[in-house]
């Protein structure tokens, strides 16, 4: 009959050899260092999982000196300290020891190893098979009939492990281990700091040991010894190689209390374990814990196989449809999951659609069934009729991962989607994951490889030939984990407090931007295309100047012909230089501004350049011909205050200053009979700072309706109102928006021609006239020390892991980001408020409105005429009650044929 197995685990040397060997990981969301508490669960799992013990208990070095300490005062002293970086996470591996429901033995004046050899002593005479995980090669002398140890492979690592019994020990040391503590006292042993005796090495060791046995042995036939030296040798150090054996030999008989009954593997409980790794986002270990409790059937056993849910795959086809659909109807919720070809925004169409009614549960659907555009086709042939129904059922809650490309698939297949309230992608943003494709996040919370299904047809930006069953797979896959995702993240956006905004804000502005998309703006293209043929010319008419400036033709792009021109031959001063050569970059032309015409011209050149390209040429070959209008993308999850940008093209950095700026944007234009109406937040994160701070004086002056740039200017220099120069409004105008950024006065001296001692005057003056703004700021930098992370008012967060950092660039850094996010974040929030609210009022009212564009605190409306009073009256009443603030939320409107002339 076999023996019971029992696994006694080395915690200090598996901790210190996860350390060690394994890669530095932290807490994306908090910062915290991991990488140790990873690798030692890491180890654990796969131990518990090769060996299937009956049994196993775990022992620590504890604090303080031990007899060996107090023996030799030498012993390991020569070891450092250890790192600040593991001692943060000695407290994490004792949480994952106890979720494990494992017994920790220690003793006080004794170490680890002492308590390995007393449990295994104990264990082996109650009858028990013993097995010691450790990579202390001192562990080997407590090898026996029913003792091995579980050694590390030659890299160090668990990830190849041996275990060595009786015959292994004496195949790799020649020796039994009953002399192991023998040959390391003759030796010595350098990483415990133990002396031995002088000039003795491993194979004189190992000759003494098999000639004459252990230390006494060799002392009782001291003078059969030979050469002389050698006797010599161990007769002037006898007193040393007898301490140093008992230093060397683990002490077996501690007076412990130890239980075979509560170390049996039994008391492992899988979902206290799965609910901290998932706190420390070891999601790729989740998989590979062993099984949960049987509690149904008698005993339970730790190391059956993990329960996994049993997936229910299939494939549409004509037979089945029918009965799918009329299955899937009856779902209270369903996770959708597509993958689409690769063009941007409305030219994408639908290649394949999966659905998933509950975990382990998928049917990929055939285009076929939803309906099919050929090359040219804006909207698709009607699809199956069932299909479209329960798509279109608002009843039945949908889940997608990156929802907005989903229902723009199907809207473009000429199917609606209705009652999709929850995206993964997302909650995943809201909840700080940083990673937030699907297969990444399967991965990381199921341990799972699944493909990109929205990339699965491109490889490298190139169409790539998948065959039907992968694409069917992959969709399914897609499905099912994303319906898993969202009972996870629901979970935890309850316990974040963030489930209020992403149901509030979030998820109903969807809808709204996949409207803005698709209905895109109009653009005045023949106006574009005169203005690149005249900024064409203008360009070729700088290039000559710069050639007869420098005196002959040279490469304008390239910064190493630039930068010869300018400091070589030209002597202009050089400002900066890189590994290639001097640095032309736009801070450097700008401190050589006026020092030499060429400066001047090529800074013209570069501007117009980049206009041409970026815009003049650009933009109107983005114009869609269907539509004949210019459609973007707009990101919800992209920043980290929650700010939307905009991408292909960007129409949230057209240029706004300078007539080429004003130019360009009078190409966006209004149809015959509307307008474009602008509702704009002024200043609106200057009022958000005001109500944030509570500081009586910046709320005094937004009450009051002062220009809060003079106001600001007249008590920081302390004259009227009325005296405040423009120069000095634009002073105080980059400081009050400086602080927001966490602008120091190194920053402000960048930012002006101010010296940085007058810099550091104008910002200490502020924060002297604003007191409540800087306690607000100490607040908030303490605030993200003690809990990681900042909030808007409604409730948005941002980790910022790198305020702990022993980096100092990186900690102030970190602070500024701190400053800056509850400010942005929270005018982010408000206008993304706003923007629901006109959503539901144009619905009301059924207005024809449409909403275009959002840039930054501006929302911009194609208003028919004859709505341009109402949708005036509209704009003001909702954007500046979005919130309830105290401080008035003022709104500024313009409106007019196009952008450029709006006013």
């Amino acid at each position: 009959m076999n023996k019971p197995v029992i696994v006694l685990f080395d915690g200090t040397n598996l901790v210190h050899r996860a350390y060690h060997v394994l890669p530095p990981l932290a807490i994306r969301k908090t910062g915290e260092v991991v990488g140790a508490a990873f690798g030692f669960a890491s180890i654990l799992i796969k131990v518990l999982t090769d060996l299937k013990p009956d049994c196993y208990a775990i022992s620590f070095d504890r604090k303080g000196p031990t007899f060996r300490h107090e023996m030799f005062k030498a012993y390991k002293a020569q070891r450092p300290p250890m790192p600040d970086e593991l001692v943060s996470q000695l407290g994490r591996v004792r949480q994952i020891v106890d979720a494990f429901n494992m017994p920790v033995y220690e003793q006080s004046g004794f170490e680890a190893d002492d308590v390995l050899g007393t449990l295994a002593t104990r264990a082996a005479a109650a009858g028990m098979e013993v097995i010691i995980a450790s990579g202390d090669a001192d562990s080997m002398q407590l090898v026996g009939p029913d003792i091995r140890i579980l050694y590390p492979g030659p890299a160090g690592s668990f990830a190849s492990t041996s275990l060595y019994d009786e015959v292994a020990v004496r195949a790799k040391y020649g020796l039994g281990p009953e002399h192991i503590a023998d040959y390391k006292a003759l030796m010595g042993d350098p990483s415990d700091n133990i002396p031995g005796v002088p000039g003795i090495g491993p194979k004189t060791a190992q000759k003494l040991i098999e000639e004459y046995g252990g230390i006494e042995d060799i002392y009782k036939n001291l003078d059969k010894i030979s050469p002389p030296g050698l006797q010599k040798k161990l007769a002037d150090n006898a007193e040393v190689a007898r301490d140093s054996k008992i230093l060397t030999t683990i002490v077996c008989d501690l007076p412990l209390d130890f239980s075979i009954e509560e170390c049996r593997a039994e008391h492992y409980n899988r979902q206290k374990v799965v609910d901290l790794f998932r706190e420390l986002e070891f999601f790729r270990l989740i998989d590979r814990l062993p099984g949960g409790e049987n509690q149904l059937q008698g005993t339970p056993d730790m190391f059956a196989v993990a329960s996994k849910v049993e997936t229910r795959y299939m494939v549409a086809d004509s037979q089945n449809i029918d009965s799918i659909v009329s299955r899937l109807a009856n779902a209270k919720e369903l996770a959708l999951a597509v993958s689409g070809t690769p063009e941007e925004a409305m030219d994408a169409r639908l290649t394949a659609l999966a659905l998933s009614s509950a975990a382990g549960d998928a049917c990929f659907v055939p285009a076929e069934f939803i309906g099919s555009a050929s090359e040219g086709q804006m909207f698709a042939a009607e699809g199956h009729s069932g299909l479209a129904a329960l798509l279109g059922d608002e009843k039945i809650s949908k889940t997608a991962h990156n929802a907005k490309y989903l229902m723009n698939l199907l809207l473009s297949a000429g199917q609606a989607v209705k009652g999709l309230d929850f995206d993964t992608m997302i909650a995943a943003h809201l909840l700080g994951e940083k990673n937030l494709a699907i297969k990444d996040l399967v991965f990381e919370h199921f341990g799972i490889e699944i493909a990109d299904i929205e990339n699965i047809l491109t490889r490298n930006g190139k169409k790539a030939s998948f065959s039907e069953v992968q694409l069917s797979e992959a969709a399914q896959l897609a499905a099912d984990y994303t319906f898993r995702l969202k009972g996870i993240f629901a979970a935890q956006l309850a316990e974040t407090r963030l489930m209020d905004l992403f149901a509030r804000v979030e998820m109903p502005l969807l809808p709204i931007l996949l409207g803005m998309e698709r209905t895109g703006i109009m653009l005045d293209t023949d106006l574009l295309k005169a203005m690149a043929e005249k900024t064409g010319r203008q360009i070729f008419k700088l290039e000559e100047d710069i050639y007869a400036r420098a005196g002959h033709n040279f490469n304008i792009g390239s910064p190493q012909q630039l930068g010869r021109i300018l400091f070589d031959e030209l002597k202009l001063p050089v400002i900066k230089k890189t590994k290639t050569g001097y640095s032309t970059g736009a801070e450097v032309l700008e401190e050589l501004k006026g020092k030499h015409r060429i400066v001047d011209l090529i800074l013209e050149y570069r501007m117009l350049v980049k206009l041409k390209s970026t815009y003049l040429d650009t933009l109107p070959r983005m114009v869609n011909p269907h539509t004949r209008r210019l459609h973007t993308s707009f990101n919800q999850t992209r920043t980290a205050t929650g700010r939307l940008s905009s991408s292909e093209p960007n129409l949230q950095n057209i240029p706004v200053r300078g007539e080429m700026g004003r130019e360009i944007r009078r190409a966006f234009i209004a149809p015959p009979g509307t307008v474009l109406l602008a509702g704009d937040y002024s200043q609106i994160d200057l009022r958000v700072l005001a109500h944030l701070s509570q500081d009586p004086a910046l709320i005094e002056a937004f009450q009051s309706d002062q220009d809060i740039h003079t106001a600001t200017a007249a008590r920081l220099l302390n004259i009227p109102p009325s005296k405040v120069t423009k120069e000095q409004r634009r002073l105080a105008k980059t400081v009050n928006f400086g602080v927001i950024y966490g602008m120091s006065s190194y920053g402000l001296e960048q930012a002006t021609e101010l010296s940085l001692e007058e810099a550091d005057k104008f910002i200490k003056a502020y924060f002297e006239k604003y007191p409540r703004v800087a306690v607000y700021f100490s607040e908030i930098k303490q605030q993200v020390r003690t809990q990681g992370y900042v909030e808007t008012l409604l409730g948005r967060r941002r980790y910022i892991p790198e305020i702990n950092s022993p980096n100092r660039i990186l900690r102030e850094s970190a602070e500024r980001m701190a400053i800056n996010m509850p400010v942005q974040g929270t005018s982010a929030d408000i206008i993304k408020l706003a923007m629901v609210r006109l959503d539901e009022k144009l619905k009301e009212e059924k207005l024809k409105s449409r909403l275009l564009l959002q840039v930054h605190d501006e929302l911009i409306f194609e208003v028919p005429k004859t709505e341009l009073g109402r949708m005036s009256d509209l704009l003001v009443e909702t954007m500046s009650g979005a919130v309830a603030f105290e401080i008035p939320l003022k709104v500024e409107l313009k409106s007019g044929a196009n952008w450029g002339d709006m006013e």
